[in-house]
C-alpha cells in the first residue's frame, strides 16, 4: 500500500451513536505524527467503557509536537469520559511516551483520572535482572550523549552523528539545543515514563509473561495475554535473525565497550589530550606509548609515510559508536510490553506489540498459559493467540525486524485480520529510516489483510484496494471504520 500522503486527509466519517453503543470494542489510533497512541475502548456489561490507553508520543524531529500532543489528548480525554482505567507504558521511548512529558502534555494528563499504569517486569526494582539492563541502559546513553558531542567537532562525520542523535532523541536528548555540560544527561524520555508511576493515587502493575492473564473489570469474556518482554536476557539482545553464535560473544564484551567509548569521548569533549591509557578506545593488548622510541618509529614508518596514509584511523574508531547506538534502540526496544486482549468467547485477539524486535517475538513461541473457558481447563500458546489476531498493531512502525516472517506474520491465519501502522514517511526521512515502513512488509500486509491496511499519513483502503474481499468482509470492514483527521477508529461487535 503506497504511502506517499504527508499529510492525513480531510475527510471524516462519523459513527452514529447507535452504531457506537453496540460496538464490543473501539480501537482509535492515533494519525499525529511518527508515534504510538492507541485508546481502546470496551463496552462494560452494566455500562460504559472500560478504557485502555497504549503508549502516548511523538518522535522527537516532529514540527509543532506539543500542539500535536495536546490535540490528541484532549480528544483522549473526551473519548474516555475523563477516565482512563489503564495506561500501558510499553518502554522507554520519546515516541511512545512524550505525551506524559511536561514538554508535551503532561498538564492535560493530569485532569485525566487514571487507575493504574502497568510497566514490563523490567521495571519491577525487586528484578535483580531487570534493575541491570535499565543501569546498563542509563550507561549507553550517557556514552552515547558524550559520543555525539564529541563528533560535532567533526565535520566529515556530519552524517554519522546524526544518526546518534537521533537515538538519543528517543530517550529525550537533543544534544544541538542543550548540549552537555552535566556528568549526566537530562533524561527527558524517562520522566515522562515515570510519570504516571510517581502520580499520587495511581496503582503500578509490572507484568510478566509467566503469569495468569489479566482481566478487565466489569468486561465479560475479556482477558489479556502478557507476551513480552522476554525473561531471557539473550533475546532480550537479540535484534535480528543470525546462523552465527555471536550472541554471546556481544553480551559479554558490551559492558567494557560502554565504558572505554565514554571515556575516550569525554576525552575528546574536554580537549584533554592526556595519554592515560584507560581513557582509550582500544584493549590494553594493542596499545603502545606514544612517546616510547618504538612508537615513534612505528608511527613514522607506518602511518606517516607517503603512500600508507590508508593505514591512519583518524576518527574511524568511532564506529563503534554507531554499532552502542544500534544496540542500545533495539536491546530497548525489545524490553516492549506485548499484550494479546482476547474475547474468550469468540477467539478474536488484537495484539499490540509496541517496538519489539526479533527476540521478544521469538519468545511468544514457547510462552503457554493454563485457563478456563466455560469452566474447561485449557492450554492457550503464543502461536494460537497470533492464528486468531483479528487487529495487529504493526511493530516498530513497519520496520523490517519488528514483524517476523514464519514466525509472526505467516501465523496470522485470521480471514478477519485488519492491521495498522503507525509511521510519518516524511518523519522517518528525517531520522535517516528510509525503508520505513518496509515495503516487503507492507506489500505483504496489504495482501494478508485483504487490503484492510490502515497507515497513519495515507488515505484509507479505497474500493479498488478492497476488490479481493468478499462483499460481506468490506461491508464489515467499511461499516466498522471511522476515518477522522486525528485518527482511525475501528470498532469490533
Amino acid at each position: 500500500m503506497a504511502t506517499a500522503k504527508k499529510t492525513p486527509p480531510k475527510a471524516a466519517k462519523v459513527m452514529s451513536p447507535s452504531t457506537a453503543k453496540s460496538a464490543r470494542l473501539s480501537i482509535r489510533m492515533y494519525r499525529h505524527g511518527l508515534g504510538d497512541c492507541l485508546l481502546l475502548r470496551f463496552t462494560r456489561e452494566s455500562g460504559g467503557t472500560f478504557n485502555v490507553l497504549i503508549d502516548c508520543g511523538i518522535i522527537m524531529v516532529a514540527t509543532d509536537a506539543k500542539k500535536r500532543m495536546g490535540k490528541v489528548v484532549k480528544d483522549i480525554a473526551k473519548a474516555c469520559g475523563g477516565r482512563l482505567d489503564v495506561v500501558v507504558m510499553t518502554h522507554e521511548h520519546w515516541d511512545h511516551a512524550s505525551g506524559f512529558s511536561t514538554q508535551h502534555a503532561q498538564d492535560l494528563f493530569d485532569d485525566i483520572a487514571i487507575g493504574e499504569v502497568w510497566y514490563g517486569w523490567t521495571e519491577d526494582p525487586q528484578n535483580d535482572l531487570g534493575v541491570r539492563l535499565r543501569k546498563e541502559r542509563a550507561e549507553k546513553v550517557q556514552a552515547l550523549a558524550m559520543a555525539s558531542l564529541a563528533m560535532e567537532r567533526f565535520p566529515a562525520m556530519s552524517v554519522r552523528t546524526r544518526g546518534l542523535n537521533s537515538i538519543l532523541g528517543f530517550f529525550g536528548i537533543d544534544n544541538k539545543t542543550e548540549g552537555l555540560s552535566a556528568p549526566k544527561p537530562i533524561q527527558k524520555t524517562r520522566s515522562a515514563f515515570e510519570y504516571l508511576k510517581n502520580r499520587r493515587g495511581v496503582k503500578t502493575r509490572y507484568l510478566y509473561p509467566d503469569k495468569a492473564p489479566l482481566s478487565l473489570t466489569g468486561v465479560n469474556d475479556a482477558r489479556v495475554f502478557v507476551l513480552g518482554p522476554p525473561q531471557d536476557e539473550s533475546l532480550i539482545k537479540k535484534s535480528s535473525p543470525s546462523k552465527r553464535d555471536s550472541e554471546v560473544y556481544e553480551l559479554a564484551a558490551e559492558a567494557s565497550l560502554t565504558r572505554s567509548l565514554e571515556a575516550a569521548f569525554r576525552r575528546v569533549v574536554s580537549d584533554n589530550t592526556g595519554d592515560a591509557f584507560s581513557d582509550c578506545p582500544f584493549d590494553s593488548n594493542f596499545r603502545q606509548h606514544r612517546h616510547t622510541a618504538a612508537a615513534k618509529e612505528l608511527i613514522e614508518e607506518t602511518w606517516n609515510a607517503t603512500g600508507l596514509e590508508w593505514r591512519q584511523i583518524e576518527e574511524d574508531w568511532t564506529q563503534s559508536a554507531e554499532t552502542l547506538a544500534l544496540n542500545l534502540d533495539t536491546h530497548t526496544n525489545n524490553t516492549c510490553v506485548v499484550l494479546a486482549f482476547e474475547f474468550s468467547d469468540t477467539g478474536e485477539v488484537f495484539l499490540f506489540p509496541a517496538d519489539a524486535q526479533v527476540g521478544n517475538w521469538l519468545s511468544w513461541q514457547d510462552v503457554k498459559w493454563r485457563v478456563k473457558s466455560e469452566g474447561i481447563a485449557t492450554e492457550v500458546t503464543g502461536p494460537e493467540l497470533l492464528s486468531r489476531t483479528v487487529f495487529y498493531k504493526v511493530g516498530h512502525h513497519g520496520s523490517h525486524n519488528a514483524t517476523l516472517n514464519k514466525l509472526g506474520l505467516e501465523q496470522m491465519t485470521s480471514e478477519d485480520l485488519v492491521a495498522f501502522i503507525p509511521v510519518f514517511k516524511e518523519e522517518a526521512v528525517k531520522s535517516r529510516w528510509m525503508s520505513m515502513p518496509f515495503g516487503p512488509l507492507v506489500k505483504r500486509l496489504t495482501q494478508k489483510t485483504g487490503g484492510r491496511l490502515l497507515v497513519s499519513d495515507s488515505e484509507p483502503p479505497s474500493d479498488a484496494s478492497l476488490a479481493e474481499l468478499p462483499p460481506d468482509a468490506r461491508k464489515k470492514f467499511l461499516t466498522g471504520l471511522v476515518v477522522n483527521p486525528l485518527y482511525f477508529e475501528y470498532s469490533f461487535y
